[in-house]
């Protein structure tokens, strides 16, 4: 358990680190860096890794269901489009607010949702209810560090009083944004279908070979190409409407696709260590796996954010209430450690 735990930390901490090589982009618009990004992300790096790395890919997926390979990709679109209608709220709604719904709606529902799906008789366990009462302290960790956000930005909105279609503007983004999080939670129950019903892992594991960090890659596939789908469309049509696929080969492109190649490999990496780290923490390691990973994400961007200087002139409230949801939240990690040890 206590391995599984670390390789969810160490994805997290990835997935904390993985945007930085885009501050070092020049003459990339913000269309060309993600674009970029989702492309390689989505369909480079993990097709080719995927084909490189997995003996008998062909064959593993030829014994999983039709049905269960749509569902697959029909809920990683669905964790695509809770990638882009996040992106687009924040703009409405501030950062603080919006990582606060996105991150809490996520992890309520993709840390719930597969009790339900196959984990019921573990729910009424003394185990299954320590968890819960671990994503309950969790989730007040994340409302913590939500108000320690709002309090930040409330300087920013009494200095500039809100107009009609400001308000307009935060309702509509608000509300986009816990669509948002409730289509992001197809990303974690994407991959809970693909390995504990799909057995897309145990498939490449028992009957060819395959390392279980390998074999992650054979389950985690279908759930790029779906995410892929959606966010690759979305800026295919973004730049195509402004006209800005020349900016793809501007001065210093190359630099800037090596950056983006390091961001998407990064990425790929820590959602793979995801699932090592799930499977690691045995039959309820989506659930126990991805309340940790979230909470993890949060820690590392707070983390980076006062190291960078973004809480210096926040107020010694906010920063309280910031350390204390940090505080919070590591606590609710060793309650589901906990809970999950009492499940093996």
């Amino acid at each position: 358990m206590g391995i599984g735990i670390f390789w969810v930390l160490m994805a997290a901490i990835m997935l904390g680190f993985y945007a930085l090589p885009s501050k070092y982009m020049k003459h990339f618009s913000v269309d060309n860096i993600w674009g970029g990004f989702w492309l390689l992300a989505m369909f480079v790096v993990p097709v080719i890794a995927t084909n490189l790395l997995v003996k008998n890919l062909g064959d593993t997926y030829a014994q999983v269901s039709t049905g269960v390979m749509a569902s697959v990709v029909l809920l990683s679109i669905l964790w695509g489009v809770g990638n882009l209608l996040w992106g687009i709220s924040i703009s409405k709604i501030g950062m603080a607010l919006g990582f606060s719904l996105l991150i809490g709606i996520t992890t309520l529902v993709g840390s719930i949702l597969p009790f339900l799906m196959g984990g019921m008789d573990k729910l009424s366990t003394t185990g299954g209810m320590v968890i819960m009462a671990g994503i309950f302290v969790i989730m007040l960790g994340i409302i913590a560090n939500g108000k320690a956000g709002l309090m930040r930005e409330k300087h920013e909105s009494e200095l500039a009083p809100q107009s009609s279609k400001d308000r307009s503007d935060m309702k509509a983004g608000i509300i986009m944004c816990v669509i948002g999080g409730l289509c992001a939670a197809g990303f974690n129950l994407s991959y809970h279908v693909a390995d504990n019903i799909g057995h897309i892992g145990a498939i490449s594991q028992d009957q060819y070979g395959n390392s279980p960090w390998i074999a992650r890659l054979a389950v985690m596939l279908p759930s790029f190409i779906g995410s892929g789908i959606a966010t690759v469309g979305y800026f295919v049509f973004r730049l195509s409407q402004s006209h800005s696929w020349g900016g793809f080969v501007v001065k210093g492109s190359a630099k800037n696709w090596m950056l983006l190649l390091v961001m998407a490999l990064v990425y790929c990496a820590s959602l793979i260590i995801y699932g090592l780290g799930a499977y690691k923490l045995g039959a309820m390691g989506t659930s126990v796996g991805f309340a940790i990973f979230q909470s993890g994400c949060i820690m590392v961007a707070n983390l980076l954010g006062i190291f960078t200087g973004e809480w210096e002139k926040a107020g010694a409230k906010s920063r309280t209430w910031l350390f204390s949801g940090l505080a919070v939240m590591c606590v609710g990690i060793i309650i589901i450690a906990v809970g999950n040890s009492l499940l093996v």
